[in-house]
């Protein structure tokens, strides 16, 4: 880390020189003299810093000469930066006519305190500069004390792109497996316990945490629970927010305040009764006191509820009084080798042959421990050569562990592998808490803040530290990935063994402090805690990092900012304050701002647009903001605007985005882009921006959503917004505000539209409040687009063919309630498919070819729905979910049964279906030509369909499905629900599923059948009923139960009485059947 923060002194050394600033320092006797020996003292000691890392760990003195050179560079990186950007300022200080006099007044007096005179910025970088060479003097001394080297580095110079390894099977842990599911899954256990507790125990690094996490993805272990909860446990062990945690887990929420009582006494609620199995993760501690507190909350769930404690120690299983204590073992070495082989190997199968027999050595010398093994086989996966293979087999560090920390081996020598590079992009790392889920895309603005990207802003430095991340992903520094639907890593974790080691790396920069207490060090650059507004904070004035935890409910006073002049990082996510601590606007090197989560912030001070190096600005979940400065425009490094969550649209809210922020030409993210104000007042009508401001934000990358593209002024503004340039802009929402807000002709919306068209590698497209009375063409030229929904778009009276589009995976069409027929038009079927149909030879035409998701809901004027299935046209192949809802005049629906891969079906309210040709039998559709053709009937209805759901009135469907069904149909049908119905009767031909699992009834309150009418259903696992006052009678006498099936199902009856809005949930069984009822 210390070579790169020399790099990156001296690219600014060589910045000054090169800019021509020097013209200004040589006014200043000596300046240049002292630039020059900084430059040439800094290139010496640059030299010796990879031996240095190397002999830290191991040599206490060489540590503190690291730390201490470390110390000096961060000071010159600010004082340099602090230069910079005092030259920058005065070209911004301008003031902003648009502004109101009052905010005027306070810009221009701010500017005028704040800014230095460029003889005192003169002087005072010479005098900095010449007591950095003074400290320096005393470094070069030591370092030739320690007889540090030049050495040639084994560090990965460029790491190829390879996918993070996957490991597809569990070595040497499936007895572990097994019989830790049988503890969980047996009814016995300690008379004295009501909620047993299994403990794991194990060394760090043993595999106790991925091996909770197996045992709760075996499906017979989530069918016996009612909920999963686990909880990441801190070291203190605090018993408030464990239980705020499950009590989330649960319930979804947890109220701001609580007394430590009434804490527990909600937390006894919300388990009540539950069968519940808890995981309390990485436990390194007990206070017996709290403990008991805790235990007696969580023993109001059911018997059968289960907790499982993970931990190092086997005294805490002791002191907790475990019913089972599983001791975790190191691996077998033949386990180990399969590891390593499974990762090392996992794209070269080749190489195997070729280091088989050193790889097997280098698994054995990991000593059985998993974590070790998978660190040093994925740093393996990098080196090609036998020699590298044979340095890493012979290198003194495997018996580091003896004399040092105790660290793992193999992280020392995977991170002696890293470039410098991702050396300070790891330890990064530290300024979060252990177990803290971390979003990749905040720590790569992060590190950008920090410099750890470069310092060209013109570059796309995101991409850069979307490698880096990567990188270290794979080279198994992180784990436990959240992924998105394409593979790419969303968010991750750092297992607590490599959390410890990159915080003894930087235990004098880095502190994460969970409650108050005085600093120790006075070094410290990078700060974590769990309230910002503790004195002690700001006594360390050199702090790059400071960040809060992510808890709620805290107020914000923060008086002393204005001291912490060197911060990068400042984020206040979650606190809430009216108005931004006075101070902020004076952190001049600050470049990443988090405000987000705050529900009383309105404004922010014009001052900020003094923040000249801000980078990212983020302002999520703001809910009462109103408005940006006047002044943004001067924010030319700004690459990052987050404003999602804000509310815009109505009165008080959001309502314009102030001119000028088209100069922002370096914006990556942002959210949404108001047109004009869409304010109700005429007062502020003259504010806002047009849509030409969008013209030169080409580097616009992720999701933006236009608002009120009704108030763009003429049709050509739109085409200048050059949309169609935007090539990294993968998501858009056009919103052409109210529906009737304002009389125009319907051309003009089509206009307007038409003119925005997006780059051709667009991915996702929603289209709102559109009065237009058809849509662009351009939209089928979207050969990426995978997502398409349409929302209330009032005018339009026929769709395009998107049928045609080739990737289009989920088409969602909301409150189109113009349209009539969807038909040959909407899937791009002409006079020649149909004219040929007959013929043997006929290509087969793909409709929707990869469509995944279909929603019809609200389209009051549908009539006629067609799938004109025959041999030549292949309707929706890969359809999984149909969702049809609020159709109320359409009276036939088309041949879905002969959907080959539909498995969930949704019918809502189509109150005036008559008929359905689910067979594909009952409706003849006329081509184009005037002939008839009858749709060809499939061997199975519905093959694979695996959910159904009718809700309310579904026409001719509520009382009878026997013409559409017969008795091999719905093969594979598990789940079938019936909500909101007013029938008396299961519908006829319900006696012809028999696949069915789970069965659901919720309020229907004249339903009427009972046991014997579900005996045909042999493979029944669950019976709910809810809010169904016959049935509830029915299955439920007094406590026993009127059945005749031969099979055993769990019944779950609830039934909600207006007189109470308390549950009281019962259990009990029967020879075959458990009941649970709530009431």
């Amino acid at each position: 880390m210390a070579e790169v923060l020399v790099s990156v002194v001296l690219e600014k050394l060589g910045s000054i020189i090169l800019d021509g600033l020097e013209q200004e320092v040589r006014l200043v006797t000596g300046v240049k003299k002292e630039i020059k020996i900084l430059t040439n003292t800094l290139i010496i000691i640059k030299g010796v810093l990879e031996d240095a890392e190397a002999k830290q760990v191991k040599n206490e003195a060489v540590k503190v000469w690291l730390e201490e050179f470390k110390d000096i560079s961060y000071d010159a990186e600010d004082i340099l930066d602090e230069w910079c950007t005092r030259s920058l300022i005065p070209d911004r200080q301008q003031p902003n006519l648009n502004a109101s006099i009052i905010k005027q007044v306070r810009s221009y007096l701010f500017n005028l305190l704040s800014c230095f005179k460029p003889i005192v910025i003169r002087h005072g970088i010479g005098m900095n500069i010449k007591e950095l060479n003074e400290r320096l003097v005393d470094i070069i001394e030591k370092k030739q004390s320690f007889k540090l080297n030049k050495i040639r580095s084994n560090a990965i110079r460029r790491i190829p792109s390879i996918a993070v390894p996957d490991v597809p099977q569990i070595y040497g842990r499936v007895e572990d497996k097994n019989i830790l599911i049988n503890k969980l899954l047996s009814e016995s256990s300690a008379p004295s316990l009501h909620v047993p507790v299994i403990s794991i125990v194990g060394t760090g690094g043993f595999g106790k945490t991925t091996l909770a996490q197996l045992i709760l993805k075996e499906e017979k272990v989530i069918a016996s629970f009612e909920k999963i909860i686990w909880v990441c446990v801190s070291d203190p062990f605090l018993v408030e927010n464990v239980a705020k945690e499950i009590i989330q887990q649960v319930k979804g929420n947890v109220p701001d305040t609580f007394g430590r009582q009434t804490l527990h006494k909600n937390l006894s609620e919300c388990v009540q009764g539950r069968r519940f199995i808890l995981v309390l993760d990485d436990v390194w501690s007990f206070p017996s006191k709290e403990w008991l507190q805790l235990k007696n909350a969580l023993d109001c769930g059911a018997a059968t509820s289960r907790i499982i404690v993970t931990s190092r120690s086997v005294r805490v299983a002791k002191m907790i009084n475990s019913s089972y204590t599983h001791s975790l073992e190191k691996l077998s070495d033949d386990d180990c080798w399969s590891l390593f082989k499974c990762i090392a190997f996992s794209e070269r199968e080749d190489y195997l042959g070729t280091f088989e027999d050193i790889g097997k050595k280098i698994s054995k010398k990991c000593k059985g421990v998993p974590l070790a093994v998978r660190v040093i086989a994925s740093t393996m996966c990098l080196k090609t050569t036998k020699q590298e293979w044979r340095e890493v087999l012979a290198s003194n560090i495997w018996d580091v562990e003896e004399e040092g920390e105790g660290f793992l081996p193999s992280i020392l020598l995977s991170y002696y592998a890293l470039p410098s590079y991702l050396k300070q992009c790891l330890m990064y790392f530290a300024v979060f808490p252990k177990d803290a889920i971390i979003l990749k895309k905040e720590m790569i603005r992060l590190w950008m803040a920090q410099g750890y990207l470069g310092s060209n802003g013109s570059e796309d430095l995101e991409m850069t530290g979307k490698d880096y991340f990567d990188n270290l992903a794979m080279l198994s520094f992180l784990q436990d990935f959240e992924k998105d639907d394409k593979g790419n890593i969303i968010s991750c974790k750092m297992h607590d063994l490599m959390h410890d080691f990159v915080q003894f790396l930087t235990k004098t920069e880095t502190i994460i402090l969970e409650k108050e207490e005085v600093i120790s060090s006075i070094k410290v650059r990078h700060l974590c805690g769990r309230d910002l507004n503790w004195s002690y904070i700001y006594e360390q004035k050199n702090l790059r990092t400071l960040r809060r935890f992510q808890d709620w409910g805290y107020y914000c006073q923060l008086k002393s900012l204005h001291q912490l002049k060197c911060l990068r990082v400042l984020s206040l996510s979650c606190y809430q304050f009216e108005e931004l601590p006075s101070g902020v606007e004076r952190l001049v090197l600050l470049r990443y701002l988090d405000l987000s989560y705050n529900n009383r912030l309105k404004e922010l001070p014009e001052s900020v647009c003094n923040l000249v190096n801000l980078q990212t600005l983020i302002l999520n979940d703001c809910r009462s903001f109103i408005s940006l400065p006047e002044g943004i425009g001067k924010l030319s490094n700004l690459r990052h605007l987050q404003l999602d969550g804000c509310e815009f649209n109505n009165s008080g809210k959001l309502s314009y985005f102030p001119s000028g922020i088209g100069r922002l030409s370096r914006l990556r993210t942002l959210d949404v882009f108001i047109v004009g104000n869409l304010d109700a007042q005429e007062k502020n009508k003259e504010k806002g921006c047009t849509i030409r401001e969008l013209k030169l934000l080409n580097h616009l990358q992720g999701h933006l959503e236009i608002a009120g593209l009704r108030q763009v002024g003429n049709v050509g503004e739109a085409a200048h917004a050059e949309l169609k340039k935007k090539e990294k802009l993968l998501s858009l929402k056009m919103d052409f505000g109210l529906e009737g807000e304002k009389e125009e002709d319907d051309e003009m919306d089509f206009e307007i539209l038409e003119g925005l068209q997006p780059h051709i590698n667009l991915e996702n497209l929603m289209i709102n409040n559109y009065e237009g009375i058809r849509l662009p063409d351009w939209i089928l030229s979207l050969s990426n687009l995978t997502y398409l929904s349409l929302w209330r778009l009032s005018g339009c009276l026929e769709l395009p063919a998107l049928g045609k589009l080739p990737s289009l995976e989920f088409l969602y069409l909301e409150e189109l309630k113009s349209v009539k027929r969807l038909g040959c038009e909407f899937y791009g079927l002409d006079d020649e498919t149909f004219g040929n149909h007959n013929q043997e030879q006929q290509q087969v035409v793909v409709i929707f070819p990869k469509l995944k998701e279909l929603l019809l809901e609200n389209m009051q004027g549908l009539e006629e729905w067609d799938l004109p299935f025959q041999n030549c046209i292949d309707f929706l192949p890969n359809l999984r979910k149909l969702t049809i809802q609020n159709l109320q005049r359409l009276q036939v629906l088309p041949a879905l049964g002969n959907l080959k891969s539909l498995e969930k079906l949704k019918l809502r309210d189509i109150e005036g279906l008559k008929r359905s040709s689910f067979s594909g039998i009952s409706t003849m559709s006329d081509d184009k030509r005037g002939e008839p053709i009858t749709t060809p009937s499939v061997n199975v209805l519905f093959p694979v369909l695996k959910s159904l759901k009718l809700y309310g009135n579904v026409g001719v469907l509520n009382s009878s499905w026997s013409p559409f069904l017969r008795e091999d149909d719905y093969p594979n049908l598990n789940y079938f629900g019936i909500y909101g119905s007013s029938q008396s009767s299961l519908p006829q031909g319900f006696s012809l599923l028999t696949s069915i699992q789970k069965l659901k009834f919720v309020i229907c309150e004249f339903l009427d059948f009972g046991p014997d009418d579900l005996k045909h259903l042999t493979m029944l696992e669950q019976l709910y009923i809810d809010s169904c006052p016959i049935l509830a009678k029915r299955f439920r006498r007094e406590g026993e139960i009127s059945s005749s099936c031969s099979h055993s199902y769990k019944i779950d009856i609830l039934e909600e009485y207006s007189w109470s809005d308390v549950n009281v949930h019962n259990g009990f069984y029967c020879d075959n059947c458990e009941v649970t009822s709530s009431f």
